[in-house]
């Protein structure tokens, strides 16, 4: 896995919507129906992204959220990322 730009601002990609389905967190691509689901550290990071929020101020933010070192969270979050970009869901600038 490689480090990402921590001034990188992300966004969720048109056509996908954050839903809550049987208690999990998704995100539904509203063209094929296809889901993606988020556990809650991942969630609460969707939920962050605004489209002007830096990476690294919503790292900052989910600190804040949990017990955890930074070094974890960075690392539960690039590998979301990762997934997330592959599925086309989110896109960074």
């Amino acid at each position: 896995m490689r480090e990402r730009e921590t001034m990188i601002i992300y966004r969720v990609n048109d056509g996908f919507i954050i839903k809550e389905i049987k208690g999990e967190a998704v995100i539904l691509n509203a063209k094929t129906g296809e889901y993606f689901g988020l556990n809650d550290v991942g969630n609460d990071f969707v939920q962050l992204i605004d489209g002007s929020t830096s990476l690294d101020t919503i790292i900052d933010k989910l600190l804040e959220m949990y017990d955890v070192g930074r070094a974890i969270i960075e690392g539960d979050i690039n590998e979301l990322i990762e997934a997330m970009v592959n599925k086309n869901i989110l896109s960074g600038a």
